[in-house]
């Protein structure tokens, strides 16, 4: 990282300090603070392991500079004026979006695997739904921002395509269209309205989404040599079956329960943190459910991004973001958790 790019990250993340405590968001400041400590710790062992020539090295590097980056900006969105954060969330809805439909190569004649020229209006519709959810969460206007997509956008694109007089390929591209809009303009989108019920409550979501990314990697590995080293048995057996062996072979029934009892008990640390709510305020059974939820959602989220990545035939959905990348990589596994997340919450206290 240049001497520059260090300028620059140390003033975004300096001036969002100095936001969050003239607002008086002292728990988002803590956050902040335990983030900011892990990356600075994480940044101490790539240079060791740098320093060592281990193999890992290099990818360690570029997962924790992209980290350093991505806390950066979401601390400055998250930290200035309301408006900004409906739109830095919108950005990303865009993005991944976009990434999801380039992953699709754009054809005269719609075949196996890709799209014909004649999606392009259905998926301009696609994409004129996201400034539409952003003005609805941002006005607060709950109930039309919850059937916008899955049911006006959704009828709409089989009516342009009764429009364009269409017999051939449409029942794929239909599918297809609505997949992305539903995963990442409905489904992401609820990041919009979760900011209304309380920046710490996006914040408790993505923190323990992105936790059990990283978590589920070593829980794994860990699981993986200690079975290895066991003999043959029942308790063996259960440690290596694999959730679905085709999409990822290395994911195990195991290490997503383990790791999802972790994120249900890093969950509790949330509750003093969390606002009052119109029913009360989250206890700490709850907290652990929710918690549990958000473990074994962001596994499946993960996996079926696998699954449509091994479809395709593509290894990571684009190369945006070094060490991680693409944009769906990153936020594939809170595509599943947050509209969950917010829903058992509206539910149980607003």
């Amino acid at each position: 990282m240049t001497l520059l790019n260090k300028l620059v990250l140390l003033v975004a993340i300096g001036a969002s300090f100095v936001l969050l405590h003239m607002k008086g968001q002292t728990e988002m400041l803590w956050i902040m603070a335990v983030l900011v400590g892990i990356l600075s710790l994480f940044s101490i062992i790539w240079r060791v392991m740098e320093a060592k020539e281990m193999a890992m090295g290099p990818e360690i590097r570029d997962r924790t500079i992209t980290w350093w980056w991505m806390v950066a900006v979401f601390m400055l969105a998250l930290s200035t004026h309301r408006i900004v954060s409906f739109l830095f969330l919108g950005f990303l809805s865009f993005a991944a979006l976009r990434e999801y439909y380039s992953m699709l190569p754009m054809h005269e004649k719609a075949g196996d695997k890709v799209l014909s020229f004649k999606d392009r209006g259905a998926i301009l519709a696609s994409y004129l739904a996201i400034p539409t959810i952003i003005l609805l969460a941002y006005i607060e206007w709950y109930n039309l921002f919850i059937i916008l997509v899955p049911v006006y956008v959704f009828l709409l694109i089989p009516i342009l395509f009764i429009l364009q007089n269409r017999t051939q390929g449409c029942l794929k591209s239909m599918g297809v269209i609505a997949l992305g809009f539903m995963f990442f303009v409905h489904n992401f989108g609820h990041c919009l309205f979760m900011i209304n019920m309380g920046p710490i409550v996006l914040m408790y979501c993505i923190a323990l989404t992105e936790a059990r990314d990283l978590l589920s990697f070593w829980v794994g590995k860990g699981l993986a040599r200690k079975a290895a080293a066991m003999p043959k048995g029942k308790l063996r057996s259960f440690l290596e079956r694999k959730i679905a062996a085709e999409i990822s072979p290395k994911k195990t029934w195991a290490a997503g329960l383990v790791s999802a009892v972790l994120i249900a008990l890093l969950s509790l640390v949330f509750v003093p943190l969390m606002p009052d709510f119109p029913d009360g305020r989250m206890s700490y059974a709850y907290s652990a459910l929710v918690g549990f939820m958000i473990g074994m959602l962001g596994l499946f989220g993960d996996l079926a991004f696998s699954m449509v990545k091994r479809d395709i035939g593509v290894k990571d959905s684009g190369s945006s973001l070094p060490g991680h990348g693409g944009i769906i990589d990153r936020i594939d596994s809170l595509v599943f958790t947050v509209p969950i997340v917010f829903h058992l919450i509206y539910w149980q206290y607003f």
